[in-house]
């Protein structure tokens, strides 16, 4: 495929601890702890949006996987 401007994000290991906090707490992230995060992070919202996005697939992935 052809690549559409943007390159991945490689999120360091103290913002995926955070991300994954975040995420056992909730798995859907609201407007304002999106907004803690992503200054919180030095990430963007959608990058935030995007990680719980896939983040909630692979959970999904996870529990279909084991039953």
């Amino acid at each position: 495929g052809h690549e559409a401007g943007r390159s991945r994000t490689k999120f360091s290991a103290a913002q995926l601890q955070e991300l994954e906090r975040s995420f056992r707490q909730q798995r859907y992230i609201g407007a304002g702890e999106k907004r803690r995060l992503a200054a919180l992070l030095n990430l963007s919202q959608s990058q935030i949006k995007t990680w719980f996005q896939n983040r909630r697939m692979k959970f999904k992935r996870q529990t279909q996987d084991a039953r």
